[in-house]
């Protein structure tokens, strides 16, 4: 009996030295490595440190540069005939006027009034000559023309009775102006205005002479004159003593 318990005593330490063997991992096998529990944090060794590290930084890298908004691309790149000529339309105005030119200034003369524009133009061709350009320009001025008979406002039926007499008498000079006021003629020249007086001073009227105004077109010729450069002006009186020179603003 007691070899018996000895023979089964042995027969379990075999197997339980066979389990173990069989239970040992092999290298590089996890599969039976046991696993620590989820709060208990694994040691790791300085190189896998770094490696976490530098894996970490370069994650948030991609991550920002994937929030992060579109940035437009650089711009375009001009085009090299554009420049060009933006350099060279820059130059030639450098050219015509270079930094610290001062204009030079000048004043405005208007030459007139003429009534009669054929004057006018004898003028304009002769400033051609000179060297000059002018510029003709028309306006509506009040003039006098002359000499005006009239009888002022009064009755209408004096009016009428004046013009009645007239009739008798075959004068048809008259007309009839607003306000019952008499006209009896516009005249040029002194001497017709006497003469028409002396025939109603006969009727037994006292008219009243004044000027006779009239609207009429006339015409000029603005001139631009370089300051220092008068001496066209003294020919232009000299030759012309009838034409008025004026300095006025320039247009």
């Amino acid at each position: 009996m007691r070899h018996v318990i000895y023979i089964l005593v042995v027969v379990n330490l075999v197997y339980f030295s066979w389990n173990m063997l069989q239970n040992v991992p092999h290298k590089g096998d996890t599969s039976l490595v046991r696993r620590l529990p989820p709060k208990v944090r694994q040691l790791e060794t300085v190189q896998e440190m770094e490696a976490n590290k530098v894996s970490s930084s370069a994650e948030k890298t991609r991550v920002m540069r994937s929030d992060a908004p579109a940035v437009a691309g650089p711009p375009a790149i001009k085009d090299v005939r554009q420049e060009t000529a933006e350099i060279s339309g820059v130059e030639a105005l450098t050219a015509s006027e270079p930094p610290g030119a001062v204009a030079r200034s000048s004043t405005c003369h208007a030459l007139g009034p003429f009534v009669d524009d054929s004057v006018m133009k004898t003028l304009e061709s002769r400033l051609n000559q000179l060297g000059y350009r002018p510029r003709e320009r028309t306006s509506d001025t009040r003039v006098e023309a002359g000499y005006w008979i009239y009888l002022p406002s009064m009755e209408r039926k004096e009016v009428l009775r004046i013009t009645r007499m007239l009739d008798e008498n075959n004068d048809r000079d008259y007309l009839i102006l607003k306000g019952n006021a008499l006209s009896l003629g516009t005249y040029e020249s002194h001497s017709r205005v006497d003469i028409r007086l002396k025939m109603l001073h006969k009727y037994g009227l006292e008219p009243v002479v004044g000027p006779h105004v009239v609207t009429r077109t006339v015409y000029w010729l603005d001139l631009d004159l370089p300051d220092g450069e008068y001496a066209v002006l003294e020919t232009i009186r000299s030759e012309y003593p009838d034409v008025q020179v004026q300095e006025t603003a320039c247009q």
